[in-house]
């Protein structure tokens, strides 16, 4: 059965992802195969968009703190909504650096990123850039105070700044169990780390690779897919 067939289904079989559902967000249940059989008490969601995987998190997780960040306001809003009030929602992007950045806005609007949009990503997935929006950035460990209730989980998609949300995490990191991360394989985004770099940072921060998930290949060639990492 085609993924996307097994996910509606999934999705209009549990009537707890019904209400996402209306708002036009479909919770993103694949991610089961990788963190299903996981108990977190915190979720860090960076990069939530308008609440994909944030609704899977409340569903899956619903005693944990759920953690989000999502600089653009459209996106933010419609995750409110679909989150009620469950989460603590950070209207920012997170960086190496605290400042300002410029967003570029993708036609698929959860494509968007700091990084400008590279020719493989609009010849692959076939979009444009439509604009650009200023947005403040900070540091997670600067946002986040600690102890965290653990386990605790950081999950990272943001379109190519992956290293970025790291390096400016380092002082959070000690108290991250796992990290769920989307990394590429090649450049879709101008100038961005790809998969290895990614992974010799969390190597040296003391995480493993645990699996692979949710591959996306291009011409038989694996173009991006979710990392995750457990520490130890």
């Amino acid at each position: 059965m085609p993924p996307k067939l097994t996910k509606y289904l999934t999705l209009i079989q549990h009537p707890r992802y019904w209400r996402a559902l209306r708002h036009g967000v479909a919770a993103t249940v694949e991610h089961a195969v990788a963190l299903g059989r996981d108990t977190f008490a915190t979720v860090i969601d960076v990069g939530a968009n308008k609440g994909q995987f944030a609704v899977y998190a409340r569903t899956r997780w619903p005693r944990a703190r759920l953690i989000c960040f999502e600089p653009l306001p459209a996106p933010r809003a419609k995750l409110a909504r679909v989150t009620q009030g469950r989460a603590e929602i950070h209207a920012c992007a997170l960086g190496a650096a605290p400042g300002e950045g410029q967003m570029h806005l993708a036609t698929r609007e959860d494509s968007s990123s700091l990084l400008a949009l590279g020719t493989r990503q609009k010849a692959i997935f076939g979009m444009e850039e439509q604009g650009q929006l200023r947005v403040p950035i900070q540091r997670l460990d600067a946002c986040l105070t600690t102890p965290l209730a653990r386990p605790s989980l950081l999950k990272i998609d943001v379109q190519g700044f992956e290293l970025e949300v790291l390096k400016g995490a380092t002082g959070l990191l000690p108290e991250i169990d796992a990290v769920y991360v989307e990394a590429s394989d090649v450049e879709l985004y101008e100038g961005q780390a790809l998969l290895g770099e990614i992974e010799r940072f969390l190597v040296d921060a003391g995480f493993r690779v645990d699996g692979r998930f949710n591959e996306q290949l291009h011409q038989g060639q694996r173009v991006q897919a979710d990392w995750l990492f457990r520490r130890g």
